[in-house]
């Protein structure tokens, strides 16, 4: 996947989730500039597989906003650091839809993103292509927009109450996800 395109991708879905955060704009540039990074490797000449893991794109930003909430800095830290775990998960997420693996339906071990680099240097990558004598109907990096948007973008929609009840309650993040969904399944 090219940087362009994890550049601008992961600010059309923050925009798309509406999410409330202060100077959002600005905010999504920064976070999505951050995201690109990742990619310096092709530059410098290191091996995809040190930027590309679970390690720095998943776990350092839930890291960085565990420690937002457990230290309870302000709605705009939190937010910055939940966008930078959307746009970095977005990143590997869409690297792994989008390597080339082949034709086919099912997750390959070869060419592709190596998930748990350091740990393991097996690269995974997802191939699902639906083929008709004109092109695809359907192929991996479609499937995977549509999954990031199911299983990142859409939960967004409740971020701002799950904050209000975390901060109103002086709550984990955790907690305070859990009462909100109490209280959608009561209504």
């Amino acid at each position: 996947m090219d940087s362009l395109f994890h550049f601008v991708f992961p600010i059309i879905a923050v925009l798309a989730a509406r999410i409330n955060i202060k100077h959002i704009i600005k905010t999504s540039v920064a976070a999505a500039a951050i995201t690109v990074l990742l990619d310096i490797d092709h530059f410098i000449g290191i091996g995809r597989t040190t930027l590309h893991n679970i390690f720095i794109t998943v776990l350092i930003p839930l890291l960085l906003l565990y420690l937002a909430f457990h230290f309870k800095t302000n709605r705009y830290v939190k937010g910055f650091f939940f966008l930078l775990l959307i746009f970095l998960s977005s990143h590997l997420f869409l690297d792994l839809f989008s390597s080339d693996g082949g034709s086919g339906i099912g997750i390959s071990e070869g060419s592709g993103v190596a998930l748990f680099y350091p740990l393991s240097l097996n690269a995974y990558s997802v191939n699902f292509n639906i083929e008709i004598q004109q092109g695809y109907i359907a192929s991996s990096l479609g499937l995977g927009i549509l999954l990031y948007f199911i299983i990142i973008i859409i939960p967004c929609l409740f971020l701002d109450d799950i904050i209000e009840i975390s901060e109103k309650k002086h709550e984990n993040l955790r907690k305070a996800a859990n009462e909100f969904f109490k209280r959608t399944i009561k209504d």
